[in-house]
């Protein structure tokens, strides 16, 4: 495989990525409204999984954004060297990996944030399942 149509694989696996991610993102926040308590309050495990989805949904919002400015500016820099030399912002720009760091750090971010919610769901359980079993 190229170059070019490895990181065209990468990108598919992102973007299938953060699809699922969203969608299991709203679905553990309807999980944790099934530990709700009469008085509307919540254990304090669903209270810290309920924190790091909201986190998630939070960093999501500047993964493209930041995305895309980095890679504007960039682009903006590079056509602006294209047209003093050639007056023409047509031709070839090769992005280099730094262009990309950003966007794969709140990547990992967000990443890390979905599985630590999901990880505070399952320590409620896991409480849940040895306190029923010691009694």
């Amino acid at each position: 495989m190229t170059g070019r149509e490895l990181w065209a694989t990468y990108r598919d696996y992102t973007e299938d990525f953060t699809k699922h991610a969203r969608k299991l993102g709203f679905a553990g926040a309807a999980i944790c409204w099934l530990f709700k308590r009469d008085d509307f309050t919540f254990p304090p495990m669903i209270y810290v999984a309920l924190f790091f989805f909201v986190a998630y949904f939070i960093a999501d919002i500047p993964h493209s954004f930041c995305a895309a400015l980095v890679l504007k500016f960039f682009i903006e820099y590079k056509e602006r060297k294209l047209w003093q030399t050639t007056k023409s912002i047509e031709g070839e720009i090769l992005k280099p990996r730094w262009v990309d760091w950003p966007a794969f750090a709140f990547f990992l971010i967000k990443c890390v944030l979905l599985m630590a919610a999901f990880a505070f769901i399952g320590f409620h359980l896991a409480g849940m399942w040895v306190s029923r079993h010691n009694s």
